[in-house]
């Protein structure tokens, strides 16, 4: 029971649904998860007053704070100092999500509660120099101390904290922009998959309205065209982009980047490189654009080699850890993201969007028997004797987790719809999304729900079916039998359900 408790846990973190540019604090969308659109549009060219807000000057400032980036940061403009030079806010977010595999009595339904505190400080003493700084605080009430079985590992102390952001950014002579220290920037227009955004070591998850992963340790310089509206960056990266913790520690190991923005009429063009010893370059591309009533995306990620182990099965008859041997990319791989999305209008005042993308995932597999080899690694056997403890150990030398889930198979398709505000349900919000791994023939469908009560409490739920085929991305399940590694030395049978349906609820508020 342990065993398959444990792996239930890993398989929830990973299916269960559960984004941000430079400078600016992450839009309010990103931060504390209001729907976006499902597609994105190229930027205007000129920066966007926010709107009022209920609250006077103080709302104002927030909304100037949480606003989305792309309007002001992403073109280099830096706001005008306020009456108050210093902001304070932040958010409480309370969630809790079950989820039902097959065969599991609803009594061992794994149920989790990862709530989170968010507060930030905020100064503009004038309008060329502001800093930043935004510090959560995570707890998870249900989170074993200690952690159980194989691939349950310990949370570590709870509650938890870590530092998402921490900038000061100024002007050169208002023609070169700085911001240094811990931020968000995001390459890349993808909506579902995001291949091109180099400078966040840990991928996206495309299904959580809310985006947890931290800021990266940059030096970026913005130098923008106006008259072009035309942009130009430079990036000092020192954390590791990789995403293997080896941050820069010695000059030589900063990673160097560059992104130029053009556009031309109703088109924006980007395009990136990210460089660090010993690591191979990468390089990416991407557009956005109108055409007649449909908003196009696309993105490529040009790469010769891969954030994670890739491997293939050379001897199928051995046991699971002497199966497969790791292979290096040879040339170059690509990830090819495109999209579009529409607008209809179903009354004078309420519209539907739909969008859809496809991702082609060059060093994905095709084939999902090889997906328990991937997550394999020492820990699964934590609880097992010490000779079998021992022999994985040797067998499974330097072994890491190398699954990555929305990055693992090598065809993807999805679908997004949001109805925001619908009729006279003004404080309503929907959105469908629809993933496939159209490799392995497994997909999930979600459908999150919003609502403000009070003028400040939002109310969230989420339902979320996984569909197709079973073994697939996302309906994983583990059916290894024991395996004989060395005379008398015997690992236990490996044994999961499959994921059925997920759901939970969330209470959200704004400091």
């Amino acid at each position: 029971m342990n065993v398959r408790n444990a792996l239930v846990s890993f398989a929830l973190a990973a299916l269960a649904g559960g984004p941000a540019a430079a400078q600016e604090r992450p839009a309010e969308e990103d931060l504390f998860g209001t729907p976006a659109a499902p597609a994105a549009e190229p930027a205007p060219a000129t920066p966007a007053a926010p709107a009022p807000r209920a609250g006077g000057d103080d709302a104002a400032r927030d909304a100037s704070i949480l606003g989305d980036p792309q309007r002001a940061a992403h073109r280099g403009v830096i706001s005008a100092a306020q009456e108050n030079p210093l902001a304070v806010g932040g958010q409480v977010y309370l969630r809790s999500v079950a989820t039902w595999y097959r065969s599991v009595p609803p009594s061992e339904w794994p149920l989790s509660s990862p709530n989170l505190v968010d507060l930030y400080v905020d100064t503009r003493p004038n309008d060329r120099v502001r800093a930043f700084a935004l510090a959560r605080t995570s707890w998870d009430p249900l989170a074993s101390p200690a952690g159980a079985g194989m691939l349950l590992r310990s949370p570590g102390p709870q509650p938890r904290a870590v530092l998402d952001q921490l900038w000061i950014t100024f002007d050169v002579a208002r023609t070169v922009f700085v911001t240094a220290g811990k931020q968000h920037v995001k390459w890349g227009v993808g909506r579902f998959w995001n291949p091109t955004d180099f400078l966040h070591p840990v991928r996206r998850d495309p299904l959580a309205l809310f985006d947890a992963r931290a800021g990266a340790t940059m030096l970026k310089l913005h130098v923008p065209w106006e008259a072009k509206g035309w942009n130009l960056y430079g990036v000092a990266l020192l954390d590791d982009p990789a995403g293997k913790g080896e941050a820069a520690s010695t000059v030589g190991k900063v990673a160097g980047g560059a992104r130029a923005e053009i556009v031309l009429g109703t088109v924006e063009l980007g395009a990136d490189a990210l460089v660090r010893r010993g690591q191979r370059p990468r390089f990416g591309l991407d557009f956005s654009a109108g055409v007649w009533d449909l908003d196009l995306l696309g993105e490529v990620a040009l790469r010769t080699s891969s954030d994670v182990q890739l491997w293939e099965e050379t001897d199928p008859g051995a046991p699971i850890v002497a199966r497969y041997s790791p292979v290096r990319l040879d040339g170059v791989a690509a990830q090819v993201v495109l999209g579009a999305s529409y607008a209809a209008n179903y009354s004078d005042e309420d519209a539907v969007r739909i969008g859809a993308e496809y991702f082609f995932n060059g060093p994905g597999y095709d084939d999902p028997h090889i997906y328990p080899w991937l997550m394999v690694e020492p820990a699964w056997f934590a609880g097992a004797p010490q000779p079998v403890r021992d022999a994985v150990d040797l067998a499974l030398a330097g072994k890491t987790n190398d699954f990555r889930s929305f990055y693992v198979g090598r065809h993807y398709v999805g679908l997004s719809v949001l109805l925001a505000a619908p009729g006279s349900w003004n404080d309503h919000t929907f959105i469908f999304n629809a993933i496939a791994n159209a490799s392995d023939g497994s997909g999930i469908l979600r459908l999150d729900h919003s609502v403000v009560v009070n003028t400040w409490l939002t109310v969230e739920s989420f339902l979320a079916a996984n569909v197709g085929k079973e073994g697939g991305e996302f309906r994983f399940s583990l059916d290894v039998p024991a395996q004989t590694l060395a005379p008398g030395v015997t690992t236990p049978p490996l044994r999961t359900p499959p994921p059925v349906l997920s759901g939970g609820v969330a209470l959200r508020v704004k400091l």
